[in-house]
């Protein structure tokens, strides 16, 4: 898409484009080491090459580890990811009174000996997943009090939806001192009820599904999330006994029952990270193996990426081959257009790293962010590897390497999740060394990315950073 700064979309721009001084020494904003300050450390251009094992989804796992908290006696979750996260969650589950062992990639749950109801908030701190335990101890225990969350500053992420949820299935829901104070009306549990959704928000239709399963009577969602993480976990609470009708359409009917029972289940790959190795191929004009991959659950990239040039083959039901070789596609990469929607249209946990790659391609491209408010300061960290790009509001204008982009390797801070692995892949494409800092944000949600880009090849190292103060 060919477009001028004067379009629009950009009448004032929120940041200019990079210019020669910010190129590798603009690090005013830079966090000063301390000794607990690890960074990653990139060569780059790097070529990939081998085989990708892509880890169960955090996603999907965080909402499942809270629906346990639905179940009597003992639930058994496969294929979790070594994440923060995860661990995050696990701890609240314990300090409810759970007993929670992890082992081989399993964690075990038995909430039997759940004996308080309100969540500590240091641990709420940690972690904005942790608030999905709200309708797991309001259904079973008809009563929670749980921090407001907490997770990646990306803008407006309110719980009004949850609260409102809650209300209208019988609960008496307060705000007070930071803290969500929620109660059964009745005194006992609560309540079939009919909820429509202003907005599908993901949290908010699993958080009510769990509340449901539990309540008494039939339960009518409306305009609800699709995302297959709301249908994994309508999978897993039916299997503890629950009826639930319409996961992954608009709507969900849901028949609470009396007591659900602990069960089993495989958390599937995770498809924010197959996204996002499929992008580090492509920004590094290579080839690779991934699996296990759901590749419906990723087809919108995997349309982009084609558009764009890339060579993608479905090897068998859960393997894909993603090249962008130049002896492969025999041209380079072109641009394309991107607008984040829910399900199933463009992820905005891929909107970051998209955005990296379309530095590298030719032409310029409109990025859209239509979910959160705030997801664009990663373009800024990016400006200091010699992207140019050019924001206002919600919307980016992406120029690529023949328009004024040339990744060059210098030092950023990984100021979320999403965006700071945005910074890995830039650092993958750069000519030089790339230091990123606060990397606690990455490792929320990637397991080992360094290790696993190590075996593809990539030069990339985990510090630890003595506390020496940087020299501006």
């Amino acid at each position: 898409m060919a477009l001028s700064c004067n379009n629009t979309l950009f009448p004032k721009p929120f940041f200019t484009s990079c210019s020669s001084q910010t190129q590798g020494t603009h690090f005013s904003n830079l966090p000063q080491p301390t000794k607990q300050d690890p960074i990653f450390k990139i060569k780059g251009p790097s070529t990939l090459s081998g085989h990708i094992t892509i880890s169960g989804s955090k996603n999907a796992s965080l909402p499942l580890l809270a629906a346990t908290l639905c179940c009597s006696g003992t639930s058994l979750l496969h294929n979790l990811p070594n994440v923060s996260d995860i661990q995050a969650m696990a701890s609240i589950l314990s300090s409810l009174g759970a007993k929670v062992d992890a082992f081989d990639g399993k964690m075990r749950v038995n909430s039997d000996g759940v004996g308080k109801v309100e969540v500590d908030l240091e641990e709420m701190k940690k972690i904005r997943g942790g608030f999905f335990v709200i309708g797991p101890l309001v259904a079973r225990f008809g009563e929670a009090v749980v921090a407001l969350p907490g997770g990646c500053n990306i803008g407006k992420r309110p719980v009004d939806l949850h609260l409102r949820g809650l209300r209208a299935l019988g609960a008496v829901v307060e705000l007070r001192d930071g803290k969500v104070w929620a109660r059964a009306a009745n005194g006992r549990g609560l309540v079939g009820g009919k909820f429509r959704l202003d907005y599908p928000s993901v949290g908010a239709t699993e958080t009510l599904m769990m509340a449901a399963s539990m309540a008494d009577g039939t339960t009518m969602l409306s305009n609800v999330a699709k995302e297959p993480e709301v249908v994994d976990l309508a999978r897993f609470l039916t299997d503890c006994g629950a009826w639930i009708e319409g996961a992954g359409s608009d709507n969900l009917i849901i028949r609470g029952k009396r007591q659900l029972y602990g069960s089993e289940c495989v958390i599937k790959p995770d498809r924010i990270e197959t996204g996002t190795f499929m992008l580090a191929a492509a920004i590094t004009r290579s080839c690779i193996l991934l699996s296990p991959v759901i590749p419906s659950r990723v087809s919108c990239l995997i349309d982009k990426l084609s558009q764009a040039g890339c060579k993608i083959s479905r090897l068998d039901q859960q393997t894909l081959q993603v090249s962008a070789h130049p002896s492969h596609i025999g041209y380079d990469l072109k641009s394309f257009d991107i607008k984040t929607n829910p399900f199933p249209g463009f992820p905005t946990d891929l909107q970051p790293q998209t955005m990296a790659l379309l530095t590298t391609c030719t032409g310029s491209s409109l990025v859209e962010e239509s979910v959160f408010d705030n997801r664009m300061t990663h373009a800024r960290e990016l400006q200091k590897l010699g992207a140019r790009i050019q924001v206002s509001g919600r919307n980016a204008l992406v120029y690529g390497f023949d328009e004024g982009s040339s990744l060059q390797g210098s030092r950023a801070i990984a100021r979320d999740l999403r965006g700071g692995v945005s910074l890995i892949l830039a650092g993958l494409a750069a000519k030089g060394t790339t230091q990123i800092h606060d990397i606690a944000h990455i490792e929320r949600g990637y397991e080992n990315i360094d290790m696993k880009l190590q075996n593809l090849g990539a030069d990339i190292q985990r510090l630890t950073l003595t506390p020496v103060p940087l020299i501006l």
